[in-house]
């Protein structure tokens, strides 16, 4: 009978022939060596699979799949299968064009084995690709001070990149990773697991280096304003439709003002807004059918005279 390993790292991969061997070779590096690292394929179109075929023939630990046809294309699609297809008692999600610092997952694992956690959140810096210069933190706050409730997480006041996060399979097992979001798919997918539990820490070490490129996801949705409200404006509406598991009717609230003023400046660009008509229903449901309405009329309006900003005000609060 096979051993099964302690950590499961699921890695999604799209078109990174280039760059997928520094994270992989940073994952072989650990300390830690009780895991499985398993890839999932997005249908790349240059030799990513390749790649990880060659890791998986000379690594045991290594497992490559190619995302099934018949699923969702998307990271996120990866990620919940790549799930499906792991054992390991502790999850970890992880980028395929980022590195695991050599001490990561043995620094992580034994903090949340010895203090009995649901999950535990390490520290990242962000590197220029070009030069090799770390930059900044992609969070900055008070890990020492720091409270985890799904409403600090929602507001910023905490945060964390999908690199960072290591948890328990009960942890995370009843959760999905919204498979329509393109981007701050993380955000969504914690903002619900802190609805499931609070039971975590904060380490306040640099474990991964997070690297910074042209080809990131991220960068190339910033390039194109439209594309970028488009995707923000998902993102919170599938999070409020997300938290009406969870009967949390603040964050609720707050997601669907945050979509109706992203379907402004949309309107506004006299670009297609995302989801309105679902929209309506929520707000409607949850502010007022006169919202509801004065939301429909503010984003007409922009759209054909350029005005509508206090009708919209109306509709948010």
């Amino acid at each position: 009978m096979l051993k099964v390993p302690k950590i499961a790292i699921i890695i999604p991969v799209y078109n990174r022939e280039h760059l997928l061997n520094y994270t992989l070779d940073s994952i072989i590096a650990q300390s830690f060596t009780d895991w499985e690292c398993i890839l999932v394929d997005d249908h790349s179109t240059d030799a990513s699979f390749e790649v990880m075929e060659e890791y998986q023939k000379k690594d045991a630990h290594f497992k490559a799949y190619k995302r099934p046809s018949e699923l969702k294309k998307g990271a996120n699609s990866c990620r919940n299968f790549g799930y499906t297809k792991s054992n390991a008692p502790f999850i970890k999600w992880f980028d395929s064009d980022d590195i695991m610092l050599p001490n990561h997952l043995e620094i992580a694992y034994q903090i949340i084995i010895e203090n009995k956690l649901d999950f535990v959140v390490t520290d990242t810096i962000n590197f220029d690709h070009i030069t090799g210069d770390m930059i900044d933190k992609p969070y900055n706050f008070d890990r020492i001070k720091a409270v985890f409730t799904a409403k600090n997480y929602a507001l910023n006041q905490i945060g964390w990149i999908t690199d960072d996060f290591l948890a328990t399979r009960g942890c995370v097992q009843n959760i999905l990773f919204n498979e329509i979001i393109t981007d701050g798919d993380e955000y969504n997918f914690f903002i619900k697991l802190l609805h499931h539990t609070t039971n975590g820490a904060f380490i306040n070490q640099i474990l991964t280096h997070r690297r910074i490129h042209e080809n990131s996801i991220t960068i190339q949705n910033k390039i194109n304003q439209t594309k970028h409200i488009q995707i923000i404006a998902t993102l919170k509406f599938q999070t409020a439709k997300d938290l009406i598991f969870y009967d949390n009717k603040e964050l609720i609230c707050w997601f669907l003002s945050g979509y109706m003023q992203q379907a402004f400046a949309l309107a506004k660009l006299k670009s297609s807004i995302p989801s309105v008509k679902l929209a309506f229903k929520l707000i409607h449901n949850y502010f007022s059918f006169s919202k509801a309405v004065a939301f429909i009329f503010a984003i007409i309006i922009v759209k054909y005279l350029g005005r509508g900003y206090a009708i919209l005000k109306y509709a948010r609060t």
